[in-house]
């Protein structure tokens, strides 16, 4: 039995080879690839960064805020630090959602 290839939208396949020529030409390894999210029955577009060098998945702000996201406080903070060892100008993570 012969496995058919499963078909791809143009759209899909325009933000995979956009992700592939960034990440193999420009020698990164961070991609941004669009998403939809459910919030509070409400659709939300936005991008997501994916970071194949993140030890830990982070949201944006302005998506908190815009979307009236409940966020809690952390028991311990922390500070975020770039990849060229400097802290992230955004300061402390102090809540989480």
């Amino acid at each position: 039995m012969e496995e058919s290839v499963p078909s791809i939208s143009s759209q899909k396949l325009e933000v995979v080879l956009e992700s592939y020529n960034n990440i193999v030409c420009n020698k990164t390894t961070s991609f941004k690839i669009p998403v939809i999210l459910w919030v509070y029955r409400k659709k939300v577009q936005t991008k997501a960064l994916v970071d194949l060098g993140t030890t830990t998945n982070f949201v944006n702000r302005v998506v908190v805020e815009n979307n009236n996201l409940v966020t809690y406080k952390l028991a311990n903070p922390y500070c975020v630090i770039n990849a060229d060892g400097t802290p992230n100008k955004a300061g402390y993570i102090t809540e989480y959602v």
